[in-house]
């Protein structure tokens, strides 16, 4: 009787393995060939000299970055971003639009390169007064649903609601860990109407630990305040 019981044991420990699901692919990475990069830039060169229309083309000041990644055994998909100038968006606002670029290696030489389904993305920082805005190290990306007077307010509060809204970190059990981890701010977003306020935001930061927290946050008459707070 023992025996029988140790084999349906094993055997449903054995039918329990065979449910479990495979790990998800390993992503593998690398760097841009030399036939890339030289086709990006003969590519990206001619469209902005068609773009132009006849004026001297403006080159962007920043070298191209790849993202080069595929699923063991796929084929890898190769995209090019650039940014752009920076330059004054609004008043106290400064931005870069980034625009991106796929390769398909199996068209025809002069047709490799085209420009993605994913639209050009604004990426914003705080301008320094009676400063021509610059290149800075970090910057957020900003919804263009957003109204520039607001992602300015929220650019300069950020800390602050951060830091009150780690008081709901312990109230979602999906955050209650990451509440004395450092973030930065990554993202600023609309969010649907809640708590009886029109005006929604969602802030999202990401830890030193490749976590993330969306802060939402409530606009009530010019005022800002951490609402909710969800965690990845």
């Amino acid at each position: 009787m023992r025996a029988i019981t140790i084999a349906l044991l094993l055997t449903a420990a054995g039918h329990a393995v065979a449910a479990k699901p495979a790990p998800p692919p390993r992503i593998e990475q690398r760097a841009p060939t030399e036939e890339e990069r030289d086709s990006f830039d003969i590519y990206f060169h001619q469209k902005m000299v068609a773009e132009s229309h006849g004026a001297r083309p403006v080159m962007p000041l920043f070298a191209p970055a790849f993202d080069i990644q595929r699923q063991r055994g796929k084929p890898w998909q190769v995209i090019a971003r650039v940014d752009s100038a920076p330059r004054h968006s609004a008043v106290d606002l400064c931005r870069q639009i980034r625009s991106s670029f796929i390769y398909d290696a199996k068209a025809p030489k002069d047709g490799r390169w085209s420009v993605t389904a994913q639209e050009p993305t604004w990426h914003v920082w705080l301008a320094q007064p009676n400063t021509i805005c610059s290149a800075v190290q970090h910057t957020v990306l900003m919804d263009q649903a957003v109204r520039p007077e607001d992602v300015v307010a929220l650019l300069r509060q950020h800390a602050e609601l951060l830091s009150r809204a780690r008081l709901l970190f312990a109230g979602n059990s999906r955050c209650i860990r990451q509440r004395a981890l450092p973030f930065t701010l990554r993202a600023i977003a609309p969010a649907a109407p809640a708590a009886g306020a029109p005006v929604m935001f969602s802030l999202v930061f990401e830890s030193d630990r490749d976590t993330v927290a969306r802060v939402a946050v409530r606009r009530h008459r010019g005022e800002y305040a951490a609402w909710n707070v969800d965690c990845d």
